[in-house]
């Protein structure tokens, strides 16, 4: 039975130990993701903007 326990405990601390590597990996991966999206996430809205602002200028001027 000491055995086992011993094999048991070895198991779950491995398992500890790669759950603690990946928790490492999906944050630097969320860290990555939400600096992009800081970066992008301007510059979507000025193009919007200027989209909005393109179209009712050419609704103002649009004579038929």
């Amino acid at each position: 039975m000491s055995h086992w326990l011993k094999s048991k405990k070895q198991m779950l601390k491995r398992r500890r130990q790669k759950a603690e590597e990946s928790r490492i990996f999906d944050v630097l991966f969320e860290l990555l993701i939400w600096f992009l999206e800081l970066i992008i996430s301007p510059i979507r809205l000025v193009v919007w903007f200027m989209k909005g602002v393109g179209r009712f200028i050419g609704l103002i001027f649009d004579i038929h």
